[in-house]
């Protein structure tokens, strides 16, 4: 215990939020590469607030893969390549956001331009999983945990970890949708919050 406080002193960080999530990241050090775990240390290599996402129409589909091996990064749909993090990279999630669009997706309401907010009916009678290689980091569970409101102190469609989740590099990272009937041509929006190593 000690030892990882002393850490976590010593670990260089970035962001506003991120108390909890480098005291998580410190408490794992012992579970990423050594190397990297030293420059953590040493400051140089950073611990910073990140948040992945990924937007996806539904189209026709009950069972979805949010994130996908053939998805590149591009601004407003997806911040990662082949939905893996990059190499030497650690990403702790410690919060997961679900947001469907508020119109159908077609020629006037693109992925890009389209509106997210809370969950309908639709999506939230579904099942939401995330599954980081061979390894089920969150079982399948009702998608009600994202119907947070707007008018709360918390962001739409927001569910906090109780148990943060740390994804390897170079890992396939696939939050599966299972949903009862399809939602006429909607999108869902995935944001994965948390903190990740960042060179300095």
């Amino acid at each position: 215990m000690a030892e990882n406080k002393a850490a976590a002193g010593r670990i260089s960080f970035v962001g506003t939020k991120i108390a909890s999530g480098i005291t998580e990241f410190a408490a794992r050090l012992s579970k990423i590469d050594a190397n990297l775990a030293k420059a953590i240390k040493s400051g140089t290599v950073q611990v910073v607030d990140y948040a992945l996402y990924n937007v996806r129409n539904l189209g026709a589909d009950t069972t979805v893969e949010a994130f996908q091996a053939s998805d590149s990064k591009e601004v407003g749909i997806t911040n990662l390549n082949k939905r893996q993090l990059e190499a030497n990279t650690y990403f702790l999630v410690t919060g997961v956001q679900v947001l469907e669009s508020a119109t159908a997706i077609d020629n006037t309401h693109t992925l890009k331009n389209s509106e997210f907010g809370v969950i309908a009916a639709d999506v939230a009678n579904g099942e939401f999983e995330l599954k980081v290689g061979d390894k089920v980091l969150i079982p399948r569970n009702s998608m009600e945990l994202f119907k947070t409101p707007a008018n709360t102190d918390k962001l739409v469609g927001y569910y906090e970890l109780d148990c943060p989740k740390l994804i390897s590099p170079l890992t396939d990272i696939v939050p599966w949708i299972y949903l009862p009937a399809t939602t006429g041509n909607k999108a869902l929006k995935i944001v994965l919050y948390g903190v990740k190593t960042n060179k300095a």
